[in-house]
């Protein structure tokens, strides 16, 4: 494929995840509104630390996610039909197997932790339980889906990855309808029809799958030295996502530990829109992850260093435009949002923000480690960075830190985070460190304190309403896109952003 046709097919991806994005983000901000009323604050809370129990016992299935799509794309970018068939085959094997030791240690560790140290209410105990076995069907599948989602994202058909989406999205609607008028536990039906929603999806994308690609069979395969090969890699991905959970799942059981479920539904909240926003991002790299693992299975390293650049700026970049006025707003949009906004909601999210834009200038970075596949010297530098999140949070919660705290230590950590993936690619992906920090870091500082400086002023002098928010909008939108065109982009990204608006004008015209 040559660049011009793999500029094109990311741009076709690009421009169909974001349609998906526009209306899962759409519908996103209702259903978590009309849930969290729906649920009141301790069952919405109650919902999210034992599901947080359950994705915490199932860390070792992310980390074979990753290393059954990397093989899947390798094989596909070296064309062998043969090879990628066998490579599935193991793929499915290994799903199952981790199936089997994730349901065995979440149904010991899992419950032993949910009866002993979740902070639940008494009466809510019963619910709680059904809730955790639901939610472990659900990753049970989620588990057994790997190989067949992960095809799906190789072969970069993401018109079909929207429409399950699409799907998913109108269920999630359904689910909203049914909670106002059942009279059963509505935290009980919440979770079960999740769970039914997960299984139909997992149906339909295995029926796809099986359809299109003529490797995707669930057939069982055993090959030593590929199954030996995606197990070193998952081994080392797992100790990155053991970090992962220390950063995400970890703080929500210390936010409940220390606070209750009801500060557990105020973090939830934050971090949703944070999540919704950073789809921003995650589509444009979503489109772009397959072409910088393919580039690394061809050794076109400039091509891939490249593309890792562009990824991790203009991720950041996408995100900066809304999450300028979100973080001056937040209390405003938070309000017209939510019927009852929980306290610390603001701060959370404030602070989500920024975490999740340095999630996604780091998201390249481990992408390019996992196509190189040799993990081990790049977990041992960057997970216990990762790793200290959680104890750190810990310790300063117990000498009285407030419940934001957890939020400011995630963030620090995150960008060292960042700086100590591009400094392990040097030798990995043949990286130039200082390359990383000047043409990316850099930029991305600059713009953002120039970015955020005209919004600054009008967030000073005007009043909270409306009007500041129109206001505010207007210059944060002009202040980010001016900055980002005069200080984050090369001059050959100038001409192609303005040749592109150029012919997109004259079509139209």
């Amino acid at each position: 494929m040559t660049t011009s046709e793999s500029n094109k097919r990311i741009a076709k991806n690009t421009a169909l995840l974001y349609v998906r994005m526009l209306f899962t983000m759409g519908v996103g901000f209702y259903t978590s509104r009309i849930i969290l009323d729906a649920l009141g604050f301790v069952d919405y809370g109650i919902y999210n630390v034992v599901g947080g129990i359950v994705a915490t016992l199932s860390v070792i299935n992310g980390s074979m996610a990753g290393a059954t799509q990397r093989w899947i794309t390798i094989a596909l970018g070296k064309g062998d039909l043969a090879y990628l068939k066998k490579v599935f085959a193991v793929g499915v094997t290994a799903q199952v197997l981790i199936a089997v030791i994730v349901f065995l240690i979440i149904e010991t560790v899992g419950l032993w932790y949910l009866y002993n140290y979740a902070v639940i209410p008494e009466d809510r105990m019963n619910a709680s339980f059904w809730v955790f076995q639901i939610s472990t069907l659900t990753v049970i599948l989620s588990i057994l889906n790997v190989p067949f989602l992960g095809a799906i994202m190789a072969h970069e058909k993401m018109g079909a990855f929207a429409m399950f989406s699409f799907i998913d999205v109108i269920m999630k609607l359904v689910i909203c309808y049914v909670l106002y008028v059942t009279l059963l536990d509505k935290l009980i039906v919440y979770a079960s029809l999740l769970a039914l929603t997960v299984l139909f999806i997992f149906v339909i994308e295995r029926a796809y799958c099986y359809k299109k690609f003529e490797e995707a069979r669930f057939k069982l395969g055993w090959d030593k030295q590929i199954l030996k090969e995606m197990w070193s890699l998952a081994f080392w991905s797992m100790s990155g996502n053991i970090a992962y959970i220390g950063y995400s799942q970890g703080v929500t059981l210390l936010i409940n530990l220390f606070f209750g479920p009801a500060m557990n539904a105020a973090a939830s909240i934050a971090s949703q829109a944070g999540n919704i926003i950073n789809q921003f991002s995650g589509n444009f790299q979503m489109a772009m992850n397959p072409q910088i693992t393919k580039n690394y299975a061809k050794e076109q390293f400039k091509e891939m260093h490249d593309l890792v650049y562009r990824s991790a700026k203009f991720s950041y970049f996408l995100m900066l435009i809304f999450v300028v006025p979100l973080f001056f707003e937040a209390n405003l949009l938070l309000n017209l949002w939510l019927k009852e906004v929980p306290a610390h909601s603001v701060y959370f999210m404030r602070l989500g923000l920024f975490i999740s834009m340095f999630v996604a200038v780091r998201n390249p970075l481990v992408v390019s480690a996992q196509a190189n596949g040799n993990l081990r010297k790049y977990q041992f530098v960057v997970m216990p960075i990762l790793l200290l999140v959680t104890p750190v949070s810990y310790v300063i919660l117990k000498l009285g830190g407030i419940p934001e705290t957890t939020s400011y230590v995630m963030l620090v950590i995150m960008i060292a985070a960042v700086f100590a993936s591009a400094y392990m690619l040097r030798d990995m992906i043949h990286l130039d460190f200082m390359d990383f920090v000047k043409r990316v870091m850099l930029k991305i500082f600059q713009v953002t304190i120039v970015a955020f400086s005209l919004p600054t002023l009008v967030y000073v002098f005007m009043e909270e309403g409306i009007l500041r928010f129109l206001v505010l909008g207007t210059v944060a939108t002009l202040s980010c896109v001016a900055s980002i065109y005069k200080i984050g982009l090369t001059t050959s990204e100038q001409t192609f952003v303005v040749n592109m608006i150029t012919s997109k004008i004259k079509k139209k015209l």
